[in-house]
């Protein structure tokens, strides 16, 4: 057998996406049963069957200090049905595995509770897992789901198409800055950002209204600065957005000008706000049934994303496990 690259002999890649292309070059190999794999918030299986899985690191998506073993549990199994939602997929289960570190042991049923939480208000059930030892508290979920339709991917926009977004945008970024700012906390609606940050809400019901519509979409994790582009990418096409179009609530637009912020370009690069972001026709965004906020559009061009508005002239950026 020939030799085998060793630790440390892998190539050093500029970011999370260049990374991902990486690995899918050594195992994304087409599946003849498998009609979509790499590349969308999740595998589809079968026609009707969508896959994920998403974890939650301590220190890294989560810190004990500033949220509780509850909040912890139901965000893990959050994150992961936001991706269920961007495939207009429902939950059907839920697989739980964790990796515990030294004393994490008496923490594990404060955990389980936010997760069934979580399980039951989204009628997705636990049904099995796994525990290890490791160096430090670590949860990775993986949640089966079921399409009424052919799930839509990231790999559909067309030119003509306009972008837009469910709820609001930045309340996560604005609650996480109120966390780690007491001085922030006096400010209006900052309870309510935290609690956002803390127990995100998945768009299940909206993600299935909006499947039979849209051409292309995704959930917004790690902030429309860095998403909107892999949606840009997947498509081939170009997408402008307005920064000033952004649906943002008045509490974090204070927080963001508190912080010497354009509130626009604060919420595109806070992350984890998990509302959904797609391309459709301008028509169909008042037939689907779904409250949602044009902010930019798909025009022909090299794959790319351009911000206007005002924060546009900034070098934006979201979430990147490798920066």
């Amino acid at each position: 057998m020939a030799d085998q690259p060793g630790w440390g002999e892998g190539t050093a890649h500029a970011d999370e996406d260049a990374l991902m292309a990486g690995l899918a070059v050594i195992v994304g190999r087409d599946t003849p049963g498998i009609p979509r794999g790499m590349g969308d918030d999740a595998a589809v299986l079968s026609p009707d069957l969508v896959w994920t899985v998403d974890a939650q690191v301590d220190g890294v998506h989560f810190r004990r200090d500033l949220s509780s073993p509850a909040d912890v549990g139901w965000k893990a199994l959050a994150v992961n049905l936001s991706d269920i939602a961007a495939m207009g997929a429902m939950p059907l289960a839920a697989l739980v595995s964790i990796v515990i570190g030294e004393g994490d042991a008496t923490s594990l049923e404060p955990i389980y509770s936010g997760l069934e939480v979580c399980s039951r208000l989204y009628d997705c059930p636990i049904v099995g897992g796994d525990v290890a030892r490791g160096s430090g508290l670590a949860l990775s979920i993986s949640v089966l789901g079921r399409a009424s339709i052919d799930p839509p991917g990231r790999d559909g926009a067309r030119p003509g198409d306009v972008i837009a977004v469910t709820g609001t945008l930045g309340e996560s970024a604005a609650g996480l800055a109120a966390l780690l700012d007491p001085t922030l906390r006096d400010l209006p609606g900052a309870d309510e950002c935290i609690e956002r940050h803390r127990r995100p809400h998945p768009r299940l019901t909206d993600g299935a209204l909006l499947a039979p519509h849209v051409h292309a979409m995704m959930d917004v994790s790690d902030g429309l600065a860095t998403d909107l582009p892999r949606l840009a990418q997947r498509s081939g096409v170009s997408l402008t957005i307005d920064l000033d179009a952004l649906p943002l609530h008045e509490d974090v637009c204070l927080i963001a000008q508190t912080l010497r912020r354009a509130p626009g370009a604060y919420a595109a690069t806070g992350g984890e706000d998990y509302e959904l972001v797609m391309a459709m026709s301008p028509e169909a965004v008042d037939a689907c049934g779904v409250p949602l906020t044009v902010i930019g559009r798909v025009e022909d061009g090299p794959a790319g994303v351009r911000f206007t508005g005002a924060g546009a002239d900034e070098a934006l950026r979201g979430w990147d496990h490798l920066a």
